[in-house]
């Protein structure tokens, strides 16, 4: 199988496979001794994972914790930064989960009318910073849809001289490209586990918090917040954790969490800087393979426009996608014309990204995808 679709999730791992299993006998041989106890104590697995997670985004380890999901950690960001009284500024392609949760999120806060979307462009983007009407702003590293990558320091310097709090979505970035945040000073970002990070379906998310929030108070409490000596001491009110920890919200999720920690700490090691080295070798060979062969590409061809997939537009994209997985071939299909392929340097090959196109080019000239694509439901 040609497997291009690490940007919707991430195959599977020796060594996540391994901590998964681990913990597993952890659980069996130590029970409940198992949070303080063994040479992976659970109860500060959230804390350990975060310190990985920050090598690949170049924060400091107390900025990073491990936590919930995408969603709820957007939730608990915008309970802890966002002040209620401004508008909120995402961008029109937005992930749907960004969305959902922004459209609650400011009716629960009796902000009408307070979401405001606008072309993802850093031109736009600014446009609207400069206006005053926003005071906080939702945007994503990288479009998921066309693979374009937004300059992130342009729009992080924009946002924080405008008084706008910046929230990032690095859910289509993390663990694939670098992003020094602390140097930026990004106010704050978060994202999945399951993409790039390959750390399984499901699996835990993550926050960052710039140094200089972290005297918030979270504005969603929960016990594991607390700092770790004061989890069973009853306070009336919680005694917040330090740096990042402080969001956390209930009881980490240790048999999800133990891959996550074991795929950050591989990609660490592999060197976040090389690895998009690696990347961008394969997508720039998929364009160029796509292009030859007649395919329109509207990922950006700039190395610094670029995330980790590529995407062709095609009419009959969601049938060639099926008919493309009846050849073993594994793309991503968003409707209604985008044939997304993501590969992964940890296991993509140039021949394979070679065959991917070659093989979508038959497909699309021979006019056999609709017979193909009964293949697969």
């Amino acid at each position: 199988m040609i497997y291009l679709d690490g940007n919707s999730l991430g195959l599977l791992t020796e060594e996540a496979e391994s901590a998964v299993l681990r913990t597993l006998s952890e659980w069996r041989e130590l029970a409940i001794h198992g949070w303080t106890e063994g040479m992976h104590p659970w109860l500060f697995l959230a804390e350990r994972t975060g310190a990985q997670l920050a090598r690949l985004i170049g924060a400091e380890a107390k900025s990073v914790v491990a936590m919930g999901s995408i969603t709820v950690n957007l939730h608990q960001l915008l309970a802890t930064l966002y002040d209620g009284k401004g508008k909120v500024l995402i961008e029109h392609s937005a992930f749907p989960t960004d969305r959902y949760a922004l459209q609650s999120h400011l009716k629960l806060r009796g902000v009408l009318e307070g979401l405001v979307a606008v072309t993802p462009d850093e031109d736009a983007v600014e446009a609207a910073f400069v206006t005053g009407e926003f005071s906080c702003a939702v945007l994503p590293s990288v479009i998921y849809t066309t693979g374009r990558l937004l300059d992130m320091e342009r729009l992080t310097a924009s946002a924080r001289a405008n008084g706008v709090v910046l929230l990032w979505d690095l859910a289509h970035s993390i663990g694939i490209v670098p992003h020094p945040l602390d140097a930026w000073g990004c106010d704050a970002a978060f994202w999945c586990g399951y993409k790039w990070l390959s750390a399984g379906p499901g699996s835990v998310g993550g926050l960052y918090l710039n140094p200089r929030h972290q005297g918030n108070s979270p504005g969603l409490q929960g016990w594991f917040g607390s700092r770790k000596d004061a989890l069973f001491t009853n306070d009336e009110t919680l005694q917040p954790a330090e740096g990042a920890a402080r969001l956390q919200l209930g009881t980490s999720h240790v048999l999800s969490l133990a891959p996550l920690e074991a795929t950050a700490k591989s990609l660490a090691d592999r060197g976040i800087e090389r690895l998009r080295q690696e990347s961008l070798a394969l997508t720039a060979l998929l364009r160029s393979e796509a292009e030859n062969a007649g395919f329109t590409v509207i990922t950006p061809r700039e190395d610094s426009q670029r995330g980790g997939h590529i995407t062709i537009q095609h009419p009959n994209a969601a049938a060639l996608c099926r008919a493309l997985r009846a050849h073993q071939i594994i793309p991503d299909h968003r409707p209604p014309d985008l044939i997304r392929f993501a590969p992964h340097p940890l296991y993509s090959t140039e021949e394979d990204c070679k065959t991917a196109v070659t093989t979508l080019k038959m497909l699309a000239e021979q006019g056999t995808f609709e017979t193909e694509a009964s293949l697969i439901p």
